[in-house]
């Protein structure tokens, strides 16, 4: 990969791999072992497959979790306990945190990446919660000491006003002095929004090529449409999954623009994919993968 994570998806490059030479009467002459024939599925949606959609971003996970935990102890004035990650989708944040004694809650719209956390939840032996919800209109009882929205979940609100509703929302779930670590990627300063990234996950059991590539984007509109396509080989059969999806497109003074709209949380720290509680950036032209820390007021 030509970046340091796999999330990492902005200002995307094409990358070229050598095609192996293959015989014209055997096609599978490089690889003896690799199945005759990849079949090819279009699907409803690549949340639908949990396993197969987290597996690419595990590595990660530990880095962030650590992060988050500095975040906690560094910005907000009291111990933070309850925890709500906003689209946490398979629930990989949800339950690293979850083992790290944060009483965890997460909610998404995806029932089936919900049920596949509920379960890594009960075998792990730890507490946490998963709530089928909309981001931009929920309801909990009690506030929450921290929020969070990892890697570019917040783009997947397509409009202004639903990504407004969503900081309203979460500023009133948090007590005040909570904080919102809210994570995204921005315009490259080049405007550079076509390309192609890929990357690789291996476990014991499988091996996942995923590539997400651009293939509508409009700046009138500000969404850009990328085709996940994940190719999943198994000892005994390979296959590749494809799905479409939208993000709202951000700029730097586009993302200052929102957050003046959003009155009761406050933007007191900018860090980057990094993971380096230490180093901070501006929210200016140079920047391109941000974490927010938005402070309830």
């Amino acid at each position: 990969m030509t970046t340091k994570t796999a999330t990492k998806i902005t200002k995307r490059k094409e990358l070229k791999t050598p095609k192996a030479k293959a015989s014209k009467t055997n096609p599978t002459a490089t690889n003896p072992t690799a199945p005759k024939k990849v079949r090819n599925e279009t699907v409803k949606s690549w949340y639908d497959y949990p396993q197969l959609y987290e597996l690419g971003f595990l590595k990660e996970t530990p880095k962030e979790s650590k992060f988050l935990e500095a975040v906690f102890k560094k910005y907000v004035p009291f111990p933070v306990n309850r925890v709500l990650e906003l689209g946490c989708g398979s629930g990989r944040l949800v339950c690293d945190m979850a083992t790290r004694g944060f009483a965890m809650t997460g909610l998404d719209l995806n029932p089936t990446a919900l049920e596949y956390c509920k379960k890594k939840l009960k075998k792990l032996g730890v507490k946490g919660e998963a709530v089928v919800g909309d981001m931009t209109n929920f309801k909990f009882d009690q506030p929450f000491d921290a929020a969070v929205n990892a890697i570019n979940t917040f783009r997947h609100l397509e409009s202004e006003e639903a990504a407004l509703a969503h900081l309203n929302c979460v500023a009133e779930h948090l007590k005040p002095g909570g904080v919102f670590v809210l994570s995204l990627h921005l315009l490259p300063n080049d405007g550079d929004l076509w390309g192609t990234e890929r990357w690789a996950a291996l476990n014991d059991d499988l091996s996942v090529y995923y590539a997400l590539t651009v293939v509508e984007t409009s700046m009138k509109t500000r969404l850009e449409k990328l085709r996940i396509s994940m190719l999943v080989k198994k000892k005994q059969e390979s296959f590749r999954l494809s799905d479409h999806i939208t993000l709202r497109i951000y700029t730097a003074p586009q993302l200052k623009s929102l957050l003046a709209k959003a009155k009761k949380l406050k933007l007191i720290a900018i860090h980057d994919f990094w993971y380096d509680i230490e180093s901070t950036q501006k929210l200016n032209a140079e920047a391109v993968d941000t974490i927010l820390v938005l402070q309830r007021v």
